[in-house]
């Protein structure tokens, strides 16, 4: 009796998006870097106005870099691979396991960090009550869900490394659990990242300037919209984490969470970066005299109202104008204009 013919399982091929992750970490971390590095200069030399905001970034950069380490050893260890062609896939998935468990605790610090530089940056255009407390608040529930996830991270296991040593003793919160809190903490990340981008684009709305100006600013603000498309994107991939292809699998998820982080910083920066690009001739005197957030305000004594502007007037009252508002506007510092320290 002739034998059944050998049926051979077909395997998929060795795909390699190890590159191509490490590639877009690091491109978009230099350019990170180089803008973080051209906001210190301006803020330090040019405006001499350095406040919590740009420390807040240079953390956030920081913690960039510390991802960016996690995502190397991860990749390493064969992430972006199918895990039937690792040299060892017991061994290499539990590490990687526990390097990328690290990893996501970095990422919402990293992301934590950069909305309180946007926020601090944002009370620099305009500071008034109700955006204090607008802000207050809205930072106040990020940082909850922050807090929220990084110790649903830390005790997804008791103890933690019995999530990559599944023979030590503990127990382990089923993933539905751990997944409810990523999906949590996107939604409050999505609705602080709509607040923070649509809020500089109002306070600047009614500034009588140039369309094309105005329509270039408020561009400039809303890069940050490319890392809240990330973070929705990143909930689609979510349960790639536990895989039974986990290498391979929770590739799309490497890619939105890089860039989500990188583009948060990119887009924060390069608003502060503004006054660099400038015409040397046509760069204001700074109007802060201090390296702290210094308010501008309007010289009581004189009564005049500032209409001396490059294009035109603004709605803006002497309480709220800053020297970023200046610098976003590119309008002539008015000559009956002060600082004030805080």
């Amino acid at each position: 009796m002739d034998s059944a013919p050998n049926q051979q399982i077909s395997l998929p091929p060795d795909h390699r998006s190890t590159a191509g992750l490490l590639a877009e970490y690091y491109i978009l971390a230099v350019i990170a870097l180089a803008l973080v590095a051209l906001r210190a200069w301006v803020r330090l030399h040019l405006t001499k106005n350095w406040g919590w905001d740009d420390t807040c970034i240079v953390i956030a950069w920081m913690a960039l870099l510390a991802g960016l380490v996690t995502i190397q050893l991860e990749c390493n260890l064969g992430m972006g691979r199918h895990v039937i062609y690792l040299k060892d896939p017991v061994r290499d998935v539990l590490q990687m396991v526990k390097i990328n468990t690290m990893y996501q605790m970095i990422n919402v610090i990293c992301a934590l960090v950069t909305k309180y530089s946007i926020s601090l940056y944002i009370l620099r255009i305009r500071s008034n009550r109700a955006i204090r407390w607008a802000l207050a608040w809205l930072m106040f529930f990020m940082t909850l869900a922050t807090i929220g996830a990084v110790v649903i991270l830390a005790v997804a296991c008791i103890p933690l490394y019995k999530l990559w040593t599944p023979e030590a003793p503990g127990i382990c919160l089923p993933p539905k659990s751990v997944y409810g809190v990523a999906y949590i903490h996107s939604g409050f990340t999505i609705v602080v990242d709509l607040c923070l981008t649509s809020a500089p684009v109002i306070i600047l709305w009614d500034v009588k300037i140039k369309r094309g100006r105005k329509t270039l600013i408020c561009g400039l603000l809303s890069l940050g919209l490319i890392a809240t498309i990330s973070n929705a994107l990143r909930n689609v991939y979510t349960e790639s984490l536990t895989a039974p292809d986990m290498p391979y699998a929770i590739t799309n998820i490497a890619i939105v969470s890089i860039l989500e982080v990188n583009i948060g910083i990119i887009a924060a920066c390069i608003p502060a970066c503004v006054p660099a690009f400038r015409p040397k001739k046509e760069k204001p005197a700074p109007v802060t005299n201090s390296f702290h957030d210094a308010k501008v305000s309007g010289n009581k004594e004189s009564g005049s109202k500032w209409s001396n502007h490059e294009e035109g007037t603004s709605s803006l009252s002497y309480a709220d104008l800053t020297s970023d508002t200046v610098a976003l506007c590119e309008v002539k510092t008015p000559a009956n204009v002060v600082t004030k320290a805080v």
